[in-house]
């Protein structure tokens, strides 16, 4: 068993779950109906879903995705600090609707909370306020459900249980982008993360204990980037961009959830920040189960074709090649400088 599934979080287990036990179920609703086509659905792999909607005398797509903080909501009721993780909730969503092509236009949010506490409340919504505001948004609405039953017990004195949830949309700015038209020879720029980002953290604290996380709390607390100005600066410059990817949780062999049946080498990797050297010393952790849950310094990755590079990162104003696309049918990353090779949902 790895670190990760160690510390709560049974990657592969899941995915078998929701393979067997929800996909059949989920996808018989699929069906079509006057009006409405599905383009992107359950099971498909992409990042968000879409749907043609019928418009006057065509057709309008529409993406769709939801995603909460995790337990990084945990590192932010140990130390009392609540701002960031609601940027965390707009970054998660918009960032995954610019994957598939789509511009985000609006947000809803769901709170599930043990009780009403107006100073946390208050920090979430300015958060996400400030997450709406830098991608360009509206928060159009939500929900919030005190259910104190089905939540772990509070501690005398801390701050309330809760769990955040959002759930974007957005308007396809050019026709889906799943990643197909990716080939051998295209380049792979990538954008800086700021830090760890919504993923892995009950890994990050398992390996940290208590003591860590309140000694690294800025770094752990450091907001998601939101990478919608930088989708939509490589719009209107009319770069061609054949597939975009959120490095989330499954850190850098994402990239694989590109449709495309090809390999990548990623041989010019950032340096990771310094709190996820911490991470990996505090718990003893190596490379490869770092770089299966992390982002490790790479936020966004961008595959353009060859040549196209230079064009791509002055229009979004950053970034720089991290690798290279491969001919690759059994689908692997290859890391060169720690001698890692991945596929499907880990690294060896």
């Amino acid at each position: 068993m790895g670190d990760y599934a160690a510390a709560g979080v049974d990657e592969e287990r899941e995915q078998a779950a929701f393979g067997s036990s929800m996909r059949p179920w989920l996808e018989r609703t699929a069906v079509a109906r006057p009006g409405v086509r599905v383009l992107a659905g359950i099971g498909s792999g992409h990042f968000a879903s879409v749907l043609a909607v019928a418009s006057g005398d065509g057709e309008v797509a529409i993406a769709v995705t939801t995603d909460g903080v995790g337990t990084k909501i945990e590192v932010a009721r140990q130390v009392g600090r609540f701002e960031t993780v609601g940027i965390d909730c707009v970054a998660n969503n918009v960032n995954d609707l610019i994957c598939v092509g789509a511009d985000p236009i609006a947000l809803v949010d769901y709170v599930a909370l043990d009780s009403v506490d107006e100073t946390v409340m208050g920090e979430l919504a300015r958060g996400m306020s400030i997450g709406a505001q830098a991608a360009g948004i509206a928060i159009v609405g939500g929900e919030i459900a005190q259910v104190a039953s089905m939540l772990a017990p509070r501690a005398p004195g801390a701050p309330p249980v809760f769990d955040l949830v959002g759930t974007a949309i957005g308007v396809q700015a050019g026709p889906l982008l799943d990643g197909s038209a990716v080939a051998p020879g295209d380049l792979v720029v990538g954008l800086r993360s700021s830090g760890l980002h919504s993923n892995g953290y009950s890994l990050a604290r398992r390996a940290l204990g208590e003591e860590g996380v309140a000694t690294h709390a800025d770094a752990l607390l450091e907001p998601t980037r939101i990478y919608v100005g930088a989708a939509r600066a490589l719009w209107a410059a009319g770069v061609e961009v054949h597939g975009m990817v959120h490095i989330s949780g499954g850190g850098l062999l994402n990239v694989l959830r590109l449709a495309a049946p090809v390999g990548y080498v990623l041989d010019a990797l950032p340096e990771p920040p310094a709190v996820f050297a911490a991470v990996a010393r505090a718990g003893g952790i190596g490379p490869a189960e770092m770089y299966a849950t992390f982002n490790m310094g790479t936020g966004l990755c961008v595959v353009v074709p060859a040549g196209a590079d230079q064009a791509a990162i002055e229009a979004m104003g950053e970034g720089q090649v991290i690798g290279r696309v491969v001919d690759g049918p059994d689908r692997r990353v290859e890391v060169p400088a720690l001698s890692l090779v991945g596929r499907g949902d880990n690294f060896s």
